[in-house]
């Protein structure tokens, strides 16, 4: 999309989780999909459906990064030669749970693909998917605290993606 010096206008929820499978996925979970409008637009051009709230992201995000947690934890169980290289970044999906300040189930137990690098090529793809995700929350939250924290998070799981390809080529 060209920049245009415009801003674009906001996506509504329907265009969100539309782009974004993985997303829509979080957000069922956060029951949001439920309030879902038609999509057709109103007299005014504009989604009827409420706004996502900030709330609704939050738990989102914190669904989301229980998932990457339970995710690190079972190829750590699987590949404990991964340990060293995993641990830190499966602490720090910690921190972005804490800093969310909610608490969430946690997923259903997952099993870590049985080869090395698929499993690794897995956490990377689950990464990728996950700062995709906060930068679209960015886009929808108006607190500017809160969009600074979504992008912080964000921006670590986006160097993970790189931090992962260095442990698929060290092991």
């Amino acid at each position: 999309m060209p920049l245009t010096g415009q801003p674009s206008p906001p996506l509504t929820r329907r265009q969100l989780l539309t782009r974004s499978t993985g997303l829509a996925g979080v957000f069922a979970g956060a029951g949001v999909l439920s309030a879902c409008g038609s999509g057709a637009p109103t007299t005014s051009g504009t989604d009827a459906s409420p706004a996502i709230t900030g709330a609704q992201i939050n738990v989102a995000v914190a669904t989301s990064e229980r998932a990457l947690i339970a995710r690190y934890t079972a190829t750590i169980s699987a590949f404990a030669q991964l340990a060293p290289s995993l641990e830190p970044l499966m602490r720090q999906h910690e921190e972005h749970l804490a800093a969310t300040g909610v608490e969430v189930p946690d997923p259903p137990a997952q099993t870590p693909p049985s080869d090395l690098s698929v499993a690794i090529a897995a956490l990377r793809q689950a990464e990728l998917t996950a700062a995709l995700e906060r930068r679209e929350s960015c886009l929808l939250v108006s607190d500017p605290d809160f969009v600074r924290t979504l992008t912080f998070i964000a921006a670590s799981e986006a160097s993970h993606v790189a931090a992962l390809k260095t442990v698929r080529q060290s092991q």
